[in-house]
Formats: C-alpha cells, structure tokens, sequence
C-alpha cells in the first residue's frame, strides 16, 4: 500500500466513522480515538462488502485535481455501504462500553457529585 493509499484510507475512515456516529440516534459513550479506529475498520470491510456484491463501481464520481496531478475517483454506492457499516460498528462499540462497570462507574460519580452538592 502506498503512502498515498495510507493517507486516503485515514481520511475515509475519519469521514466514515463521524458520518457513522452522527447517523446512528441517541448518544455514544464511546471517543473520538475509537470513533476513527470504527471508521477505518468500517471503511475496509465496507469496501470489501461492496465489492462482494459487485456495487463498488456503481454510481462512480470522479474528482480532477490538475495542478497537483492528482485524480481521485469514488463510488457513492461504495461510500454508502462503508457508512452502513460504520453505523452498525459504532452500534456496537457503544453497546459494549455501556457495560455494568461502566455504568456503576457513572452511577458513583453522580453519587459524589451530590454528595459534594450538599
């Protein structure tokens, strides 16, 4: 893989994994470190998924940056497929940091903090 295939993966799984958390209702307990690890890991296995099921070259669109040399071309059914996946990985990493330690750990400060108010 190439450094440029490096970076572009980085910046998909960044778009992804935030496109992912903000789609998905309700509130994540989970940070913005394990938001871009989904992300990456969504925008692989989303590409491998499009890719399973021959959607990775419908709908292409195609970006031309010509001083710089560069062309950059994308799927939007690709893209979607890889958000698909984001929302259901960061479904679960939400559902796995809700856990009962966790959510005694939250119960705990909020005892302390009335505790404190008092």
């Amino acid at each position: 893989m190439t450094i440029n295939g490096i970076v572009s993966a980085l910046l998909v799984g960044i778009l992804v994994g935030t496109l992912g958390r903000l789609i998905l209702p309700g509130r994540q307990s989970i940070g913005a470190i394990a938001t871009v690890a989904v992300g990456i890991g969504s925008a692989l296995l989303g590409t491998w998924v499009a890719r399973y099921f021959g959607v990775e070259d419908k709908a292409p669109a195609s970006f031309n940056w010509e001083a710089a040399g560069w062309h950059f071309t994308w799927s939007w059914a690709e893209f979607g497929v890889q958000v698909l996946v984001a929302v259901v990985g960061i479904a679960i990493a939400a559902a796995l940091t809700n856990t009962m330690i966790s959510d005694e750990g939250r119960e705990r400060a909020r005892e302390r903090r009335m505790r404190n108010k008092t």
